[in-house]
């Protein structure tokens, strides 16, 4: 039978996907490509949520005429739209960009194989003492879902046994690069910027706070975590905390991969040691936001959680509050919880902690937002979580406060002892609150009532403040190891 014969090569032997690249001058890149150099001036403007900005310098050796310049060691998760590449230096007859591409590579065999498509490759086969027993040129014809099949020597082998072998060449990417198209008017070296926005950067605070003894001051300090996703290290980077978060229109690639949340969880910082120096420089307004500058450069490493001092006092001073929040009151009972008179209801008392972003008290410059855990010591001087809350981003000179847990010791009992209608729209309540102090000293206790619709209070056994046009509050001080009880009647108007 004449013409080509299709061979159907059967074996046991399946081809696994393992691509051995050796470049034996089987085919050669169109253009000459000027080859990769070190990165320099390297900075990173790092903000939350996923979203950094990236500078660098990268030397470039240039011939005369057309030049394809490679920029690897980018980030996987770069967009791409917002690429931004100049020339730095004064040359008389600088370079002129053309054009740029960003390849974001390969990551299996399978795509890979399928850049060879319709090129030249090889098959070599092993001979039972592991040594090369045959070795066959042809060119790959088909790849799909791991099928291969060879055209060599007039036939088509399909499935074929052995190692398959491409050349290596400037024409397949393997990691994520950026290619810029140059016009040179001579050989020249310059210096190519490269700025691009990326996914994959961010970075949080979060606040450790240890209690002194006399729970009159408290020491604090301040970590920033920078994380990276980007798929490429940055070594010797100056960074630049933002905090703030500017308007997006970055466009992931298809084939970014989306993180994980446990990707980006912060661990618990251990108890505050005032002895390290920070590393993060006052923070500078930049436009409607506020930079931490790092001090010194460092390197980011990608996968890696960098821990890094914002700042520390030694001695901040703090108030210490206990706070309980009634239900609300309302002339409708619809969804209220204790909307009838009844047996009292339990509430438990909120523990917090106050204090001022001054310079007096070590801090005076804008605290970014994070959540801080406190360490308190207890009689043996031996340290015990005392809860966490979340500090929001805080002006200076502004307050900060904190409410960790509920108390043990400290609780609420409240009833309405009596409800009246008055008219169509007006119901009279009358409350009672029974405030419980199981603590050897004295304490202070802040009570919060907040109504709905219009409401007047009308009689009531300690004076109230009005917080705002829905919230009145009352400050009872409790005899320790005592009670008392905080009577109201309060008129409501639906």
């Amino acid at each position: 039978m004449r013409g080509k014969l299709v061979v159907f090569c059967l074996s046991a032997l399946v081809l696994m996907g393992i691509v051995s690249w050796v470049s034996r001058g089987l085919a050669a890149a169109p253009e000459p490509a000027t080859p990769p150099t070190a990165r320099q001036n390297l900075e990173l403007t790092v903000y939350a949520q996923d979203f950094g900005m990236v500078r660098e310098l990268r030397p470039m050796q240039l011939a005369k005429g057309s030049n394809r310049l490679r920029v690897p060691d980018v980030s996987k998760a770069l967009d791409p739209h917002s690429v931004l590449l100049r020339w730095q230096g004064d040359a008389p007859n600088p370079p002129q960009l053309v054009a740029h591409s960003y390849d974001l590579g390969v990551d299996s065999s399978d795509a890979l194989l399928k850049r060879y498509l319709g090129k030249p490759v090889e098959l070599v086969r092993y001979g039972q003492n592991g040594r090369e027993a045959d070795r066959q040129r042809g060119t790959l014809m088909v790849e799909a879902d791991g099928a291969v099949v060879v055209q060599a020597d007039g036939h088509f082998y399909v499935h074929p046994n052995g190692t398959l072998v491409a050349p290596a060449n400037g024409d397949i990417v393997t990691i994520p690069q950026l290619s810029v198209q140059a016009e040179s008017p001579a050989a020249q070296d310059a210096n190519l910027e490269v700025a691009y926005l990326t996914r994959g950067l961010s970075w949080s605070a979060d606040y450790v706070a240890t209690l002194s003894p006399s729970s009159s001051t408290l020491v604090l300090e301040c970590w920033a975590t920078v994380t990276n996703h980007t798929g490429v290290d940055y070594p010797n980077a100056s960074v630049s905390l933002m905090a703030g978060m500017p308007n997006r229109a970055a466009v992931p690639a298809s084939r970014l991969r989306e993180f994980e949340s446990s990707d980006r969880t912060v661990l618990p910082a251990a108890p505050a040691t005032p002895q390290r120096a920070t590393q993060v420089a006052s923070p500078e307004p930049v436009g409607d936001f506020h930079g931490y500058r790092l001090k010194h450069p460092t390197t980011v490493a990608q996968e890696q959680m960098n821990r890094l001092l914002m700042l520390a006092s030694e001695s901040v001073p703090i108030t210490r509050g206990y706070s309980a929040r009634l239900p609300a009151l309302a002339a409708w009972d619809v969804g209220s919880s204790w909307a009838t008179a009844g047996q009292p209801q339990r509430g438990s008392v909120q523990v917090a902690l106050t204090f001022y972003n001054r310079a007096k008290s070590g801090l005076g410059v804008p605290l970014p937002q994070g959540a801080i855990r406190v360490y308190e010591p207890d009689r043996s001087r031996s340290l015990r979580y005392a809860g966490a809350a979340t500090i929001a981003y805080t002006p200076r000179g502004k307050k900060v406060p904190l409410t960790l847990a509920s108390a043990v010791d400290l609780f609420t009992e409240a009833r309405i002892v009596k409800k009246q209608r008055l008219n169509k729209y007006t119901v009279r309540k009358q409350v009672e609150v029974v405030l419980h102090n199981e603590k050897p000293i004295p304490t202070n206790l802040r009570v919060v009532q907040g109504f709905g619709g219009r409401w007047k209070v009308v009689r009531e056994s300690h004076q109230h403040v009005n917080l705002d046009a829905g919230t009145a509050q009352w400050r009872v001080r409790l005899p320790a190891g005592g009670k008392v009880t905080l009577g109201y009647t309060v008129d409501l108007t639906g």
